[in-house]
């Protein structure tokens, strides 16, 4: 069986009508965005993050910009709270100091310089992440799309730019649960101690 010929004002009258609904749901689709793609059983992202709880701004060129001239962090160690706990957090190499960086594309090195253990610093927040705030991150040290996923989302919850970067900010203003070297335990809870 053969299709009918159309006129060509019959064509142009579909054409019109194809454009309106492709229009609509093109409309309706900015108004209400497709749920993210789901992500593997083995990372979650923070779930007592309210879907529509007001979002912090998002990360500037600048802001961007500052972030990422820090240094990777390429180590990790005991942070002192008191005399009997301390906090385990990234740190840069051979220092006391946390002021460093992680971001999505750390699996393990950044750049050319293949010095230190970056890996233990990204497992050593997953594991954290993890525990304080009830994710499932694989803990493979690697600042994967899951991993920079959750710390947006635990930067969106402490009303910090949303960056993805973990950085000093997000490293103050998050919970982290403490261990204590006297007894060789862990807290029970999470604080924010810094």
């Amino acid at each position: 069986m053969a299709l009918p010929k159309l006129s060509g004002r019959t064509v142009a009258l579909l054409a019109a009508v194809a454009a309106v609904a492709v229009g609509a749901v093109a409309a309706n689709a900015s108004k209400h965005p497709s749920p993210p793609a789901a992500t593997p059983a083995s990372e979650t992202p923070v779930a007592d993050v309210p879907v529509d709880e007001p979002v912090s701004h998002e990360a500037t060129a600048a802001e961007l910009k500052a972030a990422a001239a820090l240094p990777q962090c390429r180590s990790a160690r005991l942070v002192p709270v008191n005399r009997s706990w301390g906090i385990p957090m990234p740190s840069i190499l051979g220092s006391t100091s946390t002021t460093c960086n992680l971001m999505y594309g750390d699996d393990p090195y950044r750049g050319s310089s293949r010095t230190g253990d970056p890996e233990t610093a990204i497992q050593v927040l997953q594991r954290n992440l993890n525990f304080c705030y009830g994710t499932k991150l694989a803990v493979d040290g690697i600042y994967g799309s899951n991993t920079r996923a959750v710390v947006r989302a635990v930067q969106r919850r402490h009303h910090l730019v949303v960056d993805g970067i973990y950085g000093p900010k997000t490293r103050s203003a998050m919970n982290w649960r403490l261990y204590s070297m006297a007894t060789r335990s862990w807290s029970r809870s999470c604080s924010s101690p810094l």
